[in-house]
């Protein structure tokens, strides 16, 4: 196991107990496919303990945060970052799907992806969200307040 994993795991669990809190508050219905993710990322999370536990025991604890952030790229995060709140607004503003749409395209332009990978990325995970939130789960996504 490495010292950064430990922090790594906390947060997780930390995030798994932020969503599960404020999922009761949502109605029983509406809490079947959130408890579904929640229960997911616990259950593999606490897989990945289980199994790093088990290989702190053979190797012992690698101490990795000298090098956690090498070849970190400021540059690159501060971008992804501001596109991460400018996507948040788009969806406000001008919905999910177009916001989506674009936020994918810029992101994966700046950090380079094949065009090919790009195009079959937005496409498969616009009909993966078309279908398993608006056609399955009937979940009405965000239209933006311009087009109400």
């Amino acid at each position: 196991m490495k010292k950064s994993d430990v922090g790594v795991v906390v947060f997780v669990y930390g995030i798994c107990l932020f969503f599960y809190y404020y999922l009761q508050e949502l109605p029983p219905e509406a809490q079947t496919y959130p408890l579904c993710l929640i229960s997911g990322l616990f259950i593999l999370n606490t897989l990945f303990v289980i199994l790093n536990v088990i290989k702190l025991k053979k190797t012992g604890m690698e101490n990795d945060l000298h090098s956690v952030f090498e070849g970190f790229l400021k540059s690159q995060f501060f971008t992804v970052l501001t596109a991460c709140v400018i996507y948040i607004v788009g969806v406000y503003y001008i919905g999910f799907y177009i916001t989506s749409i674009a936020y994918l395209i810029i992101i994966m332009s700046f950090l380079k992806v094949p065009l090919k990978s790009s195009v079959l990325t937005v496409l498969v995970l616009g009909l993966v969200i078309y279908f398993v939130f608006t056609m399955f789960l009937k979940v009405p996504l965000p239209m933006g307040v311009v087009f109400e």
